[in-house]
């Protein structure tokens, strides 16, 4: 199934920009709000992203705080054949002003605004969170107990949209991990993202299926083994980096051994101990490297990013030197850098720590 545009009835106090149904038809509600003039591509793209997220996603323009008119745009949402679940309102910039005065309907069971809103004097009627540049104040958001607020210092006001020059990725990227996580915590939909990740890795690992890996995946993932840059981007890149350099490329005895687990909203990280006997070329870890027969273990950590119930991309983490100390590509005399005493560390905490110190540690007093 694919998300389908959804028809509303026309509402001289709303430009609806865009409006869409969950990829499998059926989920809770977001109506987001923009101020006039803003790019109405960043806005087709933010309704698109929430679609895929699992909601009906519907996008307008105005600057219309009617009471009557906001009331019939939401009954008008609540009748929809696809809508299972409440509504979230999120506004950006001047659009916060409007979103928060749809808040007053009981229908939005939370509230998100992207700048700050008028809110002195205002009681919240539901979870809300404000994400404010490092420039902008709030006045008493320590009464509020129903209100969050997140500010991102060295950032402008309109750090969040992207056709502005002040647009700031990493900001943006953090206020949409924590907006989803409120969305869901009051209105879902929830997602085993632990079932997802440990399918994916069935079939990356012990199926050895590409396929089946991909379709556990967005349209267009992307993978980065950070060490190496190794990966790809879009669906293209990945299958072809899977099938030739992933999924059949890794050693027989390939283990990893969970150390911890944290799950969050729309992200899951894992913390393992990775293990293989360098019996082959591993092109993703160690390119151009031969195969020099050693056993290797090191600590390595996934981030994993899900987009609705399905993944989008991994950030894959592990420490290089130790891998090449390993197979004795690298030699560790003089330099700050161990082997697999990381990864038995990691499991046993007793083993010493500060070795690298040598006499620094030994001689420092207590």
């Amino acid at each position: 199934m694919s998300s389908k545009d959804i028809i509303l009835s026309s509402n001289s106090d709303f430009d609806v920009v865009s409006a869409k149904t969950p990829d499998d038809l059926h989920g809770p509600g977001i109506l987001m709000f923009y101020p006039l003039g803003y790019d109405r591509e960043t806005i087709r793209n933010n309704n698109a992203l929430y679609a895929a997220e699992g909601y009906n996603s519907v996008s307008v323009i105005s600057s219309s705080s009617d009471c009557v008119a906001l009331n019939s745009l939401l009954k008008e949402i609540e009748s929809l054949e696809s809508l299972t679940g409440g509504i979230a309102a999120i506004g950006f910039g001047k659009g916060s002003s409007v979103a928060l005065a749809a808040a007053n309907n009981s229908s939005i069971k939370c509230l998100v605004c992207y700048a700050v809103p008028e809110i002195n004097n205002m009681n919240f009627k539901c979870n809300t969170v404000i994400h404010c540049s490092g420039n902008e104040t709030l006045a008493r958001i320590d009464e509020q107990k129903a209100l969050q607020v997140f500010s991102y210092q060295d950032t402008s006001i309109d750090f969040f949209s992207p056709k502005s020059v002040n647009f700031n990725k990493p900001a943006t990227m953090i206020a949409y991990s924590r907006t989803l996580s409120a969305i869901r915590k009051s209105i879902g939909p929830i997602y085993n993202l632990t079932a997802l990740w440990e399918l994916h890795t069935q079939y990356e690992f012990a199926d050895r299926d590409v396929d089946a890996t991909m379709s556990t995946m967005v349209a267009e993932p992307y993978v980065n083994h950070i060490p190496t840059m190794t990966g790809g981007v879009g669906y293209k890149d990945l299958k072809k980096f899977y099938t030739n350099f992933f999924v059949d490329s890794n050693p027989p005895d390939t283990k990893l051994i969970p150390i911890s687990r944290t799950i969050g909203s729309d992200r899951l990280v894992d913390e393992m101990i990775f293990s293989f006997t360098h019996s082959c070329e591993i092109p993703w870890m160690l390119p151009s490297v031969k195969p020099t027969g050693k056993f290797v273990q090191v600590p390595l950590v996934a981030i994993v990013n899900f987009r609705g119930n399905k993944l989008y991309h991994e950030h894959i983490y592990w420490d290089q030197a130790s891998v090449l100390v390993q197979i004795e590509a690298l030699d560790p005399a003089g330099l700050p850098v161990v082997g697999s005493q990381a990864a038995e560390k990691l499991i046993d905490e007793s083993l010493p720590s500060n070795e690298l110190m040598g006499d620094g540690w030994i001689n420092a007093p207590e």
